[in-house]
């Protein structure tokens, strides 16, 4: 009986996706949505997902592996690589850690498939607990006068190394490097003012300028150097994945800044 409720929960899931949304996916999962929210309760500390899929092409799919932009949020596998025979459902739980986080916390979960790659994102908005006025803000700043001390502290203090190393750890993929060390800090709602939205530069930004400054970071800011020959996770090739990246994603724009 129980396996019959699942395969009828997951039946439903699949049959909720209108055709227009079954339609945009190319791959060979057709997922009940790429993207969820959520609105946690004060003080609560997770904030869960659920994605249901269905194999929709002949041949079996296999899943295998599904990794988020940080390592606060926690996509779960029953097995990798996981076998799907076709025709039949399954879904992903994805968990948000919600410590030490407040506002709108958004994160990608990239799935890696023998049908393709399929790309699902998490968004939480958090409701502060009563209790703890300011928690969050107090650590931020915390965090911040310490990568003003020494910038390279985010690659030696456990609670950093978490977001801002650990993601990197055998990853190639220029776009996923990006998501997993940059992204948590340029691409935050809620990084310093110092910290630029490199979407928005009002300066050229070709393939050097990038490398400089992901190779090095610069002196007296926060910016950390990322070459494990200055005490950062990344290695050569992988700095040139992400530098690729960027040049291909952020259009150069502006008057030289040197």
């Amino acid at each position: 009986m129980k396996t019959i409720a699942t395969l009828m929960l997951a039946l439903a899931a699949v049959l909720s996706l209108s055709p227009n949304a079954a339609r945009a996916q190319d791959g060979k999962l057709v997922w009940d949505s790429m993207s969820k929210e959520y609105t946690g309760k004060p003080g609560e500390r997770y904030a869960e997902f659920k994605f249901w899929f269905t194999n929709n092409s002949p041949e079996e799919v296999y899943i295998i592996r599904a990794q988020s932009s940080c390592f606060c949020t926690v996509a779960q596998l029953p097995q990798t690589p996981w076998r799907i025979p076709p025709g039949t459902n399954g879904s992903i739980d994805v968990k948000m850690d919600l410590a030490g986080k407040n506002g709108i916390v958004s994160k990608g979960v990239n799935v890696d498939t023998t049908g393709g790659p399929y790309a699902l994102s998490v968004k939480t908005t958090i409701t502060p607990a009563a209790a703890t006025p300011g928690m969050a803000d107090a650590d931020r700043l915390k965090n911040m006068q310490t990568a003003l001390a020494d910038r390279q502290a985010i690659f030696k203090k456990a609670e950093c190394v978490s977001c801002h190393a650990d993601p990197a750890k055998g990853v190639m993929d220029g776009a996923k490097l990006y998501a997993g060390v940059c992204g948590v800090c340029h691409d935050s709602e809620h990084r310093a003012s110092t910290v630029p939205d490199l979407r928005k530069l009002n300066h050229p930004t070709d393939a050097t300028h990038w490398r400089q400054w992901i190779i090095h970071g610069r002196a007296g800011t926060m910016m950390p150097a990322f070459t494990k020959a200055e005490g950062g996770p990344l290695d050569d090739q992988q700095i040139e994945a992400i530098v690729a990246h960027l040049v291909r994603t952020i259009p150069s724009r502006g008057t030289p800044i040197r």
